[in-house]
């Protein structure tokens, strides 16, 4: 299921930790399918994330909810094998970025799991060795960070982000590639001010938390409505 409309998938990273179950009822209960989780092993990233039992859990209690993984660990296939069992996970993204010679193997093991593969760039990332794992092995989707991951406090660049898409869309039209066929998702610029622009450019799958579904000082109910009118969810 390439997801080619703008769509919302919200933050696990960013519910109350001690209520997740809680916020994740309650997004499903205001209609949302995706759930975006953040795995991080606090090697590749100076952080940890969301552990297998976490999304175990999750299936339990939403088994109609889509999970989507967002893979910062140093060791990608090890981690592919201690969540791939869980079947309301629908996608694997790992970084390209250090696992260019490593690439096929990752996506062949994806995919033998019945998983979506993505791949996911940082600001700096060089978009070429994507492209051909486009071209070739038709990959599901792509994932443009808009913050460095894992770090905390930064600045987002959304005009750059902006920019690096469209970028990204002209180097796969010059390989006589459809754009509009994969599905661009984008993660650590997205907010209401931000989102307008981020779909001109060309995304289509929107990760968001404290500045969208999670902003303050509205609740849930109010964000959810304000981004159900932007998008899917």
């Amino acid at each position: 299921m390439k997801i080619t409309k703008p769509t919302f998938s919200a933050s696990v990273i960013c519910t109350d930790p001690l209520n997740t179950e809680r916020d994740i009822l309650k997004l499903k209960d205001l209609g949302h399918k995706f759930l975006h989780i953040d795995i991080m092993d606090g090697n590749f990233v100076p952080r940890f994330g969301i552990f297998p039992e976490i999304c175990q859990r999750i299936q339990d209690i939403a088994p109609d909810m889509h999970q989507d993984c967002h893979i910062m660990c140093d060791d990608v296939e090890f981690t592919i094998d201690q969540f791939s069992d869980i079947e309301s996970i629908t996608t694997f993204t790992f970084h390209i970025d250090g696992n260019e010679a490593n690439s096929v193997r990752i996506i062949d093991k994806i995919r033998k799991n019945n998983k979506r593969a993505g791949v996911a760039l940082n600001m700096g990332s060089n978009f070429e060795s994507t492209v051909q794992l486009i071209k070739y092995l038709d990959l599901d989707f792509v994932l443009f960070l808009g913050i460095h991951p894992g770090v905390l406090d930064q600045v987002s660049k959304p005009s750059v982000l902006s920019s690096k898409i469209i970028e990204f869309r002209e180097r796969l039209s010059e390989e006589n590639i459809d754009s509009s066929s994969i599905t661009i998702q984008v993660d650590g610029a997205v907010s209401f001010e931000t989102i307008p622009a981020l779909i001109d450019a060309g995304a289509t799958f929107f990760v968001g938390g404290s500045s969208t579904i999670y902003k303050k000082p509205f609740s849930v109910e109010e964000n959810s409505e304000k981004i159900k009118d932007m998008m899917d969810v």
